[in-house]
């Protein structure tokens, strides 16, 4: 197996976690996630008729799809058994390595910058009037673009905002194959997909930086990745929710709003928001690029759209794979399910209760009479 398929291996084994914390411990009736049911403290099981939540990530160098297809999985690479609470799961899981915010990016400005290998670069997600250096060693520092052979490391490249949301969308939706190679349904990229079906939930966790967890410390570490500028990079959820789309608005709804922010300039933006400047700029990529991935990639459309949860919490509970990731990796997942222990009826315990209490009364006054008249 080569790294990329390491890494990948391990970075779907994060998101298959996901699912293992949402079917272990979170209880969310609102929005049918696997509703748990306590029997005793620290003890936990689920109804026979509960529906497993599928689960969407994107980090800073992958993005990865976990949910329970309606039917069999064919390809046999993105097949994921899990046995819980004596329940048998059969996922869907594939992770797609380069298609994380960073790198997603890195690839989009070296995309622009390889049409025409000049050092003065206009780019159409950026804020009009919003300008940035960085030199070619810095660009393509990464597996997931290649520096073309005839342009010098050293060269420094000029970065100039347009504010043109209908050719950032262009550009975004060219870094997708969305041609299908493999036999059957597809995402992207020619990756096997069955048809979406059921409720998402993104994962909420902000990426902290080279910290400890599976995908970090595992698929991007060993694919060589930098670990700089995972801090800012926070998934689904905090791109949309900065927008103020994470309230159940349309795919419609969604691009125009995000079409709106798009054209404002690089002045408005930083009066309006002074406290988000040092990625205040990306905000115009990175949310064309979750449309394309979301609606062109995993093929969701206008009747699924409305099955994917961007929240923060669950049952108080942050929704990430870092848990999940923990609870999976330390067995505390039981894979049988719970015995249950029959008891008697409540007039039974009452009756054995009172007995016993009499019968030590009847025994004290005993040994009471007794005394006494002993002592007579």
């Amino acid at each position: 197996m080569d790294s990329k398929a390491k890494a990948g291996l391990l970075a779907a084994t994060c998101v298959c976690s996901i699912i293992a914390l949402i079917l272990s411990v979170v209880n969310v009736k609102d929005v049918l996630l696997l509703p748990t049911k306590c029997l005793f403290p620290d003890k936990w099981e689920h109804p026979q008729d509960a529906k497993v939540v599928g689960a969407l990530d994107l980090g800073g160098a992958s993005t990865q799809i976990t949910f329970q297809p309606e039917v069999p999985v064919e390809d046999r690479n993105t097949s994921v058994f899990f046995r819980l609470y004596g329940t048998n799961y059969s996922l869907y899981s594939h992770s797609y390595l380069c298609y994380g915010q960073s790198q997603a990016l890195k690839m989009l400005l070296a995309a622009l910058h390889q049409d025409t290998l000049r050092a003065q670069i206009s780019h159409p997600c950026y804020p009009k009037g919003y300008l940035e250096t960085i030199t070619v060693a810095e660009l393509y520092n990464s597996p997931c673009v290649r520096a073309p052979s005839s342009v010098r490391p050293d060269v420094v490249l000029r970065v100039t905002g347009t504010g043109d949301p209908t050719t950032c969308h262009m550009v975004v939706r060219s870094l997708f194959d969305f041609s299908c190679g493999a036999p059957g349904p597809c995402g992207f990229n020619g990756v096997y997909q069955p048809p979406v079906q059921g409720h998402f939930f993104v994962s909420s966790l902000r990426p902290r930086a080279w910290g400890g967890g599976c995908q970090m410390q595992n698929s991007e570490n060993y694919f060589g990745l930098s670990p700089q500028g995972r801090e800012a990079f926070a998934g689904f959820y905090h791109t949309f929710s900065f927008l103020n789309l994470t309230h159940k608005q349309s795919p419609s709804e969604v691009n125009t709003a995000v079409v709106s922010f798009c054209r404002r300039n690089w002045e408005e933006l930083v009066r309006s928001f002074p406290q988000h400047l040092k990625y205040l700029h990306t905000y115009c990529s990175m949310a064309f690029y979750i449309l394309t991935l979301l609606l062109d990639g995993y093929k969701f459309n206008k009747n699924t759209w409305s099955n994917i949860h961007f929240s923060r919490q669950a049952a108080n509970t942050d929704i990430g794979w870092t848990l999940g990731f923990m609870l999976n990796m330390t067995n505390m997942i039981p894979a049988e399910a719970l015995q249950h222990v029959k008891v008697h009826q409540p007039s039974l315990w009452a009756g054995a209760v009172s007995f016993l209490v009499l019968a030590i009364v009847a025994g004290l006054v005993s040994v009471f009479l007794h005394c006494f008249w002993k002592t007579k």
